[in-house]
């Protein structure tokens, strides 16, 4: 049986199915990860980018029967579906948005995913969390709102858009999708790859997302600072912790220093998530 308070409904997610001979072909030409590597266990982290190497669409992707299955964020479920129709041009694909109107989300429980016939392990998180996403009704009504939920997505710095980056505005290596699988650098061309290449061979990410904490209720939009400088903007926030987009060499830089970190002159910490592997920089170049 899943636990309560380790579960979540989020109606604010659709369902989008690409499927047909042709699938794996035409996906893997468009986004980040390598198409051939999805199995009917997991879903992967992914992402459509622009030519300049930004999201406009990010989503997860799992395999199902004769083709994929991608779980996207509501608002933007239309824009993308009417992208990869635009790109779709003769190939052999059929690509639908079924109804698909709560994803419900479990984890730290003894639940084996094979009791449902449509749940996925998320491959975002560690193995240890057993964070699966279901389908498919469940034998309770969970509740739409569990701050549990947001505390994991902080402790393993998991971004959600529009909630701690704005569609658009990030490269992938900014939401740290270099480290949770959302990238492949070894598959063929797709939108986008020329420049995520770049920066991951010139080991060129400097903006991150990290964790804050402080000794009071943190607030999203709320300014990070380090003396006169501002390092970033509070997105997800639960109690005294909080995700944020901040520039990793700037604040090695403060740390050098020893300038405090705060928000509204009180003393925050910054740090990186226990699953990355990345770390401050050693040699900081001054720049604005």
């Amino acid at each position: 049986m899943i636990e309560k308070q380790n579960t979540i409904r989020l109606k604010n997610r659709k369902i989008i199915k690409v499927i047909g001979e042709e699938a794996t072909r035409f996906l893997q030409a468009l986004i980040t990860i390598d198409v051939e590597k999805i199995n009917s266990q997991e879903l992967f982290p992914s992402a459509l980018l622009s030519p300049q190497g930004k999201i406009i669409a990010d989503f997860l992707i799992g395999k199902i029967d004769q083709g994929y299955m991608i779980d996207i964020s509501a608002p933007l479920a239309d824009s993308f579906q009417k992208r990869l129709i635009l790109y779709k041009l003769h190939a052999k694909v059929k690509i639908t948005q079924p109804l698909q109107e709560v994803t419900t989300i479990s984890w730290q429980d003894e639940i084996n995913t094979f009791d449902f016939s449509s749940s996925f392990i998320d491959k975002r998180f560690p193995q240890k969390e057993k964070m699966v996403r279901i389908y498919e009704k469940i034998p309770f009504l969970a509740p739409e709102h569990n701050d549990n939920w947001n505390r994991m997505r902080i402790r393993y710095a998991i971004a959600e858009s529009g909630q701690d980056y704005e569609i658009g505005k990030v490269f992938p290596h900014d939401i740290n999708y270099d480290q949770i699988s959302g990238l492949s650098f070894n598959k063929g061309c797709y939108i986008g790859q020329e420049v995520v290449s770049r920066m991951y061979h010139r080991r060129a990410a400097r903006r991150r997302l990290l964790i804050v904490k402080g000794q009071h209720n943190l607030k999203p939009g709320s300014t990070i600072e380090a003396g006169t400088k501002i390092l970033g903007e509070l997105g997800t926030c639960v109690e005294n912790e909080a995700l944020a987009l901040m520039r990793i060499d700037h604040v090695k830089d403060a740390m050098n220093k020893h300038i405090p970190f705060t928000i509204e002159n009180l003393p925050v910490t910054i740090s990186i998530a226990e699953n990355m592997n990345f770390s401050f920089p050693e040699n900081i170049v001054e720049t604005n």
